[in-house]
């Protein structure tokens, strides 16, 4: 059987008029410059959420997934979070059976893959990023050891640690979008990215 195969810190702006102080802005006009207090604990405006989607068909070929992620940023430069992700990848093969001239053999698989990731900004809007993927794999259609046409399905898991760098670019308010390149260094046989580089694109809100 064949095994081819992703701070907002908010100042929380709570006006304390007692200790407010007068200034004198831009017109002249005295106006009250007010204390901020940092937040302490969980902050929802810190939250991350956003994901990718692909898609791409021709020639028999399917190729197509989703992978939303979920995250929070720690610090300014600095965020962490999960990911679950869902691949579909169907391929003509070039299986030819006497008895069926005109059908076309397809190899397909199914991959989920949960993840954990970080993400820290180096410069502006340039980013490094490292993750690790648990693949879990679900093969089906290929020649068994008998050089026969076999549907049986096969199942198969690969670990993956991405690295790579990115660029996020603002869309307005709390939402980006970015784009990435990262390398599996694992590199184990069973990886959907053995040998080659992964391009990502996506969107996210509170990026």
């Amino acid at each position: 059987m064949k095994k081819n195969i992703v701070f907002i810190l908010l100042l929380s702006m709570i006006a304390t008029f007692a200790h407010a102080q007068e200034v004198y802005n831009s017109s002249g006009k005295p106006g009250y410059h007010k204390k901020t207090k940092k937040k302490k604990g969980y902050d929802p405006d810190k939250l991350i959420i956003g994901g990718g989607l692909n898609a791409g068909f021709g020639g028999g070929y399917i190729n197509a997934g989703i992978a939303p992620i979920v995250g929070y940023r720690i610090t300014r430069k600095f965020s962490a979070g999960i990911g679950l992700g869902y691949q579909y990848n169907r391929a003509p093969t070039n299986y030819y059976s006497p008895s069926e001239p005109d059908k076309v053999f397809y190899s397909k698989a199914n991959i989920i893959y949960p993840s954990v990731w970080t993400r820290h900004f180096l410069y502006r809007n340039i980013f490094a990023e490292a993750a690790f993927e648990q693949n879990f794999i679900s093969i089906s259609g290929g020649l068994n050891r008998y050089g026969v046409w076999d549907n049986a399905k096969e199942n198969i898991m690969a670990s993956c640690g991405l690295v790579g760098l990115g660029l996020s670019q603002p869309l307005g308010g709390r939402v980006a979008f970015y784009g990435e390149i990262m390398y599996d260094v694992i590199q184990q046989e069973n990886s959907p990215y053995y040998g080659r580089p992964i391009f990502r694109f996506g969107i996210a809100a509170g990026f």
